[in-house]
């Protein structure tokens, strides 16, 4: 194994890891500060000091050690690791940051107590439990231990958050944990997929021991019901599983919204759509109209033929302006992003002129519909690269938040084209690890508007050395 290395997270959280970029782990951290999942991001904002958490899968402790830094010294967080040279990066991880809080556990959770065996992945980060060490080869032998033999050993009290991350061995840890998620309420966030299928059981089981699913809406930063009929999203990683009483304090505390709230909003929405001038205190005249690049377009939408009064597009942009109010109900937040979408999704299927596809895109991801997002800037790429300058004549979105306070200078082309494949660069894989795009890097450097994290990418791809795929 290569050396270690100490990266620091966005969140100023050291990170011990392999010094290679051939490791997963390593690659992100360098790329981006930070690991690429957005709820990594939502539980610093939930977590609290004083809290106790246990941390399933922890690998090098992007989430263990950052969740520590949250619930401080007055905290406890079990971090559960079963290979030894991982479990050792954690550990010094939790020494670089002085975290005692951190308490380094060297086995896997299992549905019982014993030995098993670490089988080695493609990537040490999918590495799996084999429950027959004399049949396996590879790997190492591991102790498993299951979370209520834990409950007994350790004295678990009011354990208020279970990360899972166990790489195919989630139902035998729900096995194992029966009496402690029966006595207690955890938040619990779960991986959903495993070798790109659903693992839709887990979601049945959670519900036989009382704990409803939800999936994060990225822009908002809150939870909200999963619907086992919505479309698959393959970027769909984990969800979220808590009983009643939890889900309650997460709600008065806007950071979810469960379905009655959701309807109630609907319908107060309904009403207010039909009084003239309810949202005008949200136009785009407001908001969009104050930011670097409204400030550069806005006398061109009000001149422009439609005189910037299309009323389906200012409507759906007043919903997503509402949307990012906080100083409305969470609820209501909510269900603004989603008519937005809906009504920018519609706009798109009928007439995807100007740039409306960066709109669909902004408020699609935010909603937590990334393939969509990927869709619509994918298809507003092409035609930005094929037909050249857009129609500029109605206000929209930026693609990505970055843009929302970079100027767009004297080419207002270059830089809505800098902003989309920027977006593109961040949605379309989880890291340059995976997809690598050399040629898409260059031309966002060559626009004049890459940001630090693009320029990372660029320097990342070419060290590694990996030829260029789209």
């Amino acid at each position: 194994m290569p050396a270690s290395a100490i990266l620091t997270m966005v969140d100023g959280v050291r990170v011990a890891v392999h010094d290679s970029l051939d490791q997963v782990t390593t690659y992100v951290l360098r790329e981006q500060g930070d690991w690429f999942e957005d709820e990594i991001r939502f539980l610093r904002r939930l977590l609290e000091p004083g809290q106790h958490i246990i941390d399933i899968g922890a690998n090098c402790g992007v989430y263990a050690l950052s969740m520590a830094k949250v619930v401080g010294p007055t905290g406890r967080v079990w971090a559960f690791e079963p290979a030894s040279a991982t479990a050792d990066l954690l550990a010094e991880g939790a020494a670089a940051n002085g975290f005692e809080q951190v308490v380094v556990e060297r086995h896997a959770v299992s549905a019982t107590s014993g030995v098993g065996r670490l089988a080695p992945g493609a990537l040490p980060e999918m590495n799996a439990v084999c429950h027959d060490p004399v049949a396996a080869t590879g790997g190492e032998t591991i102790s498993l231990v299951s979370l209520d033999d834990c409950l007994a050993s350790r004295g678990w009290r009011d354990i208020a958050f279970i990360k899972i991350d166990a790489e195919g061995e989630e139902a035998n840890v729900l096995a194992g944990g029966r009496r402690l998620l029966t006595e207690q309420s955890p938040l619990v966030q779960y991986e959903l997929q495993r070798d790109g299928e659903i693992q839709i059981e887990l979601v049945d089981t959670f519900e036989t021991l009382g704990y409803a699913a939800y999936r994060l809406a990225p822009g908002p930063g809150m939870l909200v019901p999963f619907r086992r009929d919505a479309p698959k999203d393959v970027f769909q990683l984990n969800l979220f599983a808590c009983k009643p009483d939890r889900a309650a304090r997460l709600a008065a505390a806007g950071l979810l919204v469960d379905t009655q709230a959701m309807a109630e909003s609907q319908e107060w929405f309904g009403d207010i759509a039909r009084q003239a001038g309810a949202l005008d205190a949200w136009s785009w005249r407001h908001t969009i109209a104050a930011l670097p690049y409204g400030t550069a377009l806005a006398a061109g939408w009000e001149a422009g033929p439609h005189h910037g009064r299309h009323p389906d597009v200012e409507a759906a942009l007043a919903f997503h302006a509402y949307s990012r109010d906080h100083h409305t109900p969470a609820p209501d937040r909510y269900v603004a992003l989603r008519i937005s979408f809906q009504m920018f999704s519609n706009l798109c299927a009928t007439a995807p002129s100007h740039l409306r596809l960066s709109s669909l895109a902004r408020v699609a991801h935010e909603c937590g519909h990334r393939t969509i997002a990927i869709h619509a800037l994918m298809q507003l790429s092409r035609s930005l690269l094929t037909q050249g300058s857009p129609d500029l004549g109605e206000p929209f979105l930026a693609p990505g938040e970055r843009f929302d306070v970079v100027a767009p200078g004297a080419d207002p082309g270059r830089w809505i084209l800098a902003a989309v494949l920027e977006e593109l660069e961040r949605l379309n894989a989880w890291s340059s690890y995976f997809q690598p795009s050399l040629e898409r890097l260059q031309l966002i450097r060559d626009l004049g508007f890459a940001g630090d994290e693009m320029q990372r990418r660029l320097s990342l791809v070419q060290t590694r050395g990996i030829p260029p795929s789209e």
